[in-house]
């Protein structure tokens, strides 16, 4: 429930404050003085897109708060958006003039997702072009499924709605996963395959390259040893000559004694002088040319190179690394077959789930319809449309067409006079007719859901006289179970309120202003007879003023 509203600096609102109880509030005014402005401001408090353009001229920004009376039941909610739970709710919104706007719940800066989400929870507003709902699928669903006390069968569908939307993109997802394996594999495969094929070893390139080098130049290469070799092992050469130094160097320890450290030494290098001498024969004799090993090594390189070349690879290292790399992607493609399977059959099994929720959900929608449409009747017969009939076609869908609500297409028909055909409202009903039965379709609305608040804006349109009385009592009788604020020009629902509120609009300081006042009874009676009569009050228009609020 609302209970107080201030506005500062909006559209043609300086200042405002207004406090609000709960029952039925009127807010009056000529035409053109702003009472649809608070409702607009209202609207941006709960989640509405702001625009720089309705702060005040002049002005920098504007701001409106409201404060709510809200259930315990929204404690879920608040906490969803780490929000601190208040059963009085002060919402607020700032709109600067660089377009900014920001929304705060208690202090806490809030989203507008989140005002939107608890707006519908708070209160209804009907806006003068509100009865296009009635063409809404989901707005007429609503209703007969409250009637059909649908809430945990709608909860199951939904989450199993959720869980196929789910099914629905990983399939999709895994679709095309599949398509582009199925356009690679062959690739792939014959890629691994060459790559296997050649049983590649890590750094291999390097070891191929340096036994070609010595295979190539064998010949050259044993020339150079044999050549080491007479250095080392012939006649006077280095083994011969150390020799000859340690024999010496053996009688120089001998005479003296002193030369036994050089000795060793040179006995050192004499040892590993043979083992070079050694090692080097051991290579001459390993060193015979091998044409058929040398072809081999050429023709295992010429197949390397071409491999790194074709697969822009640096290294043996890399082809062996991209095999491995390949091997697994071909392996997961079964796995992927695999989950495609597992989510086509988990497809299907939803869809089953879902077509089984729909249609229970559709059955208790017809068995609710004719109740909807009795009491809608029941309620136009009281606003003088005793001969209106009205009928809620529910068709159902598609198989493979789920929204939030299941498969139902509802259509309201309607016919206002005896011998005409039932027709959708929006093409059967006049403006006047339109507006009785948004109230009636409202009224019910207020029996079957726990809105604490009900707005409307000239809920009146195109009704007068003894139809006006009877949507004034309509409204009067819904404002005992919760609060209602209607904007209105005609007398006869004004009378009805508790509260009431005009509007004016005057000349400030060269500026234009709107402002409201709650009104007294005498002030009451006033307004009431110039909305009877004009400007010019009467005591006829002042006794009728009188009778209307029961004064008389």
């Amino acid at each position: 429930m609302l209970k107080q509203l201030t506005i500062k600096n909006f559209v043609l609102i300086k200042e405002l404050k207004l406090e609000f109880t709960k029952g039925l509030s009127v807010i009056t005014g000529e035409t053109g003085a702003g009472k649809s402005i608070m409702l607009d401001a209202l609207q941006l408090l709960l989640g509405a897109r702001a625009d720089s353009a309705v702060i005040r001229k002049g002005e920098k920004k504007c701001v409106i708060e409201g404060t709510f009376k809200v259930s315990k039941d929204l404690k879920a909610l608040f906490k969803q958006y780490d929000v601190d739970f208040e059963e009085d709710t002060i919402l607020r919104r700032e709109i600067a003039d660089s377009g900014k706007s920001r929304s705060f719940a208690n202090d806490t800066p809030v989203t507008l997702p989140f005002l939107k989400e608890l707006s519908q929870s708070i209160v209804d507003i009907h806006s003068q072009h509100a009865f296009l709902s009635l063409k809404s699928s989901g707005f007429l669903l609503n209703i007969l499924d409250a009637l059909a006390n649908n809430e945990k069968l709608l909860l199951t569908y939904k989450a199993s709605l959720q869980d196929y939307k789910e099914v629905l993109k990983d399939l999709e997802t895994e679709e095309k996963q599949v398509k582009q394996i199925k356009e690679n594999l062959d690739y792939w495969k014959f890629k691994f395959n060459e790559i296997d094929a050649a049983a590649l070893k890590e750094g291999e390139e390097n070891e191929l390259e340096s036994e070609l080098k010595i295979s190539e130049n064998a010949g050259e290469v044993k020339e150079r040893i044999g050549r080491s070799l007479s250095f080392l092992n012939n006649d006077k050469g280095v083994a011969d000559q150390l020799m000859s130094v340690e024999v010496e160097l053996e009688k120089l320890e001998r005479l003296t004694g002193g030369f036994s450290a050089l000795l060793e030494r040179v006995k050192s290098i004499r040892i590993e002088a043979e083992d070079i001498a050694q090692e080097l024969e051991k290579q001459s004799e390993d060193m015979n040319f091998d044409g058929h090993r040398l072809q081999q090594l050429q023709e295992r390189q010429s197949v390397l190179y071409a491999l790194l070349k074709k697969y822009n690879a640096a290294a043996a290292t890399d082809l062996i690394a991209e095999a491995e790399d390949l091997k697994s992607k071909i392996n997961s493609a079964q796995f992927t077959e695999e989950k495609l399977n597992e989510l086509q059959e988990k497809k299907k099994s939803l869809h089953k789930t879902l077509l089984s929720d729909s249609s229970a959900l559709s059955k208790a929608r017809k068995k609710a319809a004719p109740q909807l449409t009795k009491q809608i009747t029941e309620l136009l017969s009281q606003l003088k449309m005793d001969k209106a009939r009205m009928e809620v076609d529910l068709r159902f869908s598609a198989e493979n067409s789920f929204n939030d609500y299941g498969q139902d297409k509802p259509l309201l028909l309607f016919s206002a006079n005896v011998g005409d055909d039932l027709q959708a409202i929006e093409n059967a009903a006049s403006g006047g007719e339109l507006s009785r039965v948004m109230l009636a379709v409202k009224s019910c609305m207020a029996k079957h859901f726990t809105l604490p608040a009900i707005i409307f804006d000239e809920i009146d349109t195109g009704v007068s006289g003894e139809v006006a009385n009877k949507m004034g009592l309509v409204l009067k009788e819904m404002g005992e179970s919760m609060q209602v604020i209607s904007i209105t020009h005609l007398p006869q629902i004004a009378s009805k309120a508790k509260q009431h509120y005009r509007v004016e609009k005057s000349v400030v300081d060269g500026k234009t202003e709107s402002k409201v006042y709650l009104l007294n009874i005498e002030q009451r009676v006033e307004e009431i007879a110039q909305m009877l009569s004009g400007d010019k009050l009467t005591k006829k228009s002042l006794d009728n003023a009188k009778e209307l609020l029961g004064l008389a």
